[in-house]
């Protein structure tokens, strides 16, 4: 069971989600809560890493499971809680794919902070995966932007 579940439609394709979402150092430009993140090896299940949350908190994490171009789960300790979050997308056309981002909650002392953390991360949440359509429909439009130039320019050439 989930403690805490986003979902939103980007408009871009899945390769793009994942080129944002595998590349860990660059995650403070969607998590506005990160000050950083670096892993310490690929970006493959097994791999550790830490984040630096933006209050100064370091998290450290695990990769627990990665399917390319599709999903990956990560664990994460803060104070004597573990959090899990799941990443997921769905192509719903060329265009368009939905974005799935949860999270549990355990850890000897997570009843205590249950109820807390999870408004605190649905809003965490809600944030990031907002701000990561942003700059996903951001770059899948840069990208398409000369393929339309070079089509349009062919037009006015006929």
């Amino acid at each position: 069971m989930n403690d805490v579940k986003v979902q939103l439609i980007v408009k871009s394709p899945p390769s793009e989600i994942w080129k944002i979402w595998s590349n860990f150092q660059e995650a403070p430009l969607w998590d506005t809560d990160v000050s950083h993140c670096q892993l310490e090896g690929p970006f493959q299940a097994g791999t550790a890493g830490q984040c630096v949350l933006s209050n100064g908190l370091k998290m450290p994490l695990r990769l627990l499971a990665v399917e390319p171009q599709e999903s990956y789960r990560n664990s994460a300790r803060l104070l004597w809680i573990r959090l899990e979050f799941d990443h997921r997308m769905r192509r719903l056309s060329p265009d368009e794919t939905q974005v799935i981002h949860s999270a549990r909650i355990s850890g000897p002392l997570s009843f205590v902070y249950r109820g807390l953390l999870r408004k605190m991360l649905t809003t965490a949440m809600t944030t990031a995966l907002g701000n990561l359509r942003a700059l996903a429909e951001q770059r899948a439009n840069a990208v398409d932007a000369p393929e339309r130039d070079k089509a349009q320019a062919h037009l006015h050439l006929v």
